[in-house]
């Protein structure tokens, strides 16, 4: 794996993507929601404070929630600094998004540092997403107000809503730092399949 690094600055980041200006495999294929979506990697923080952590798939590499339409991914705050209001900045949270419209779950997974995280999204052929940490899956919300809503959730077999149909998603791995103090991530592994009906 590598160790992701900010530079020293107020919100400065490091983000792990595919090529976009230069296509590879992982930015030329397309990652849509209608074909069965599979994403996961591992993860972990040398420290817990002062900083954003977000990763899974997206349209932008922007942390915040409102930035995207559609999305489904893995997000950790310390703080509403520059980013949503959570109830809990202990925990996991998995947001995502069908057309503008926002579902956030508050996973009962508190963040320690130095501990390994393994993180999936599974897309099923029917656009509904399954979400899972270190092999458990968790329940999703599937509802939500304006701005969208946050709620605690057990492990269990609860998937979301059926995402809008054909959406190409983008993987993204990020870290951002919240002080004037360099912030790491090691991302050990990544990976990412789909199947090929198109």
């Amino acid at each position: 794996g590598i160790v992701m690094t900010t530079a020293g600055a107020d919100q400065d980041q490091a983000v792990v993507l595919p090529n976009l200006a230069n296509p590879v495999a992982w930015s030329d294929t397309l990652w849509g929601t209608e074909n069965s979506v599979s994403w996961e990697c591992s993860i972990s923080l040398p420290a817990i404070d002062n900083q954003k952590v977000w990763a899974g798939l997206k349209l932008t590499n922007d942390q915040l929630i409102a930035t995207d339409a559609n999305q489904a991914y893995f997000k950790f705050q310390t703080d509403a600094t520059n980013s949503e209001a959570f109830t809990d900045f202990t925990v996991w949270h998995f947001v995502h998004s069908i057309g503008g419209t926002d579902f956030i779950t508050a996973l009962p997974i508190t963040v320690a540092a130095d501990t390994i995280y393994h993180l999936k999204i599974q897309i099923d052929s029917s656009r509904q997403i399954s979400c899972f940490v270190d092999g458990e899956q968790y329940n999703l919300v599937q509802s939500a107000t304006a701005g969208g809503n946050i709620a605690g959730t057990q492990k269990g077999a609860v998937k979301s809503l059926a995402l809008t149909d054909n959406i190409d998603f983008i993987p993204y791995v990020g870290i951002m730092n919240q002080a004037a103090t360099a912030r790491d991530m090691v991302l050990f592994y990544q990976k990412m399949s789909r199947i090929l009906f198109e």
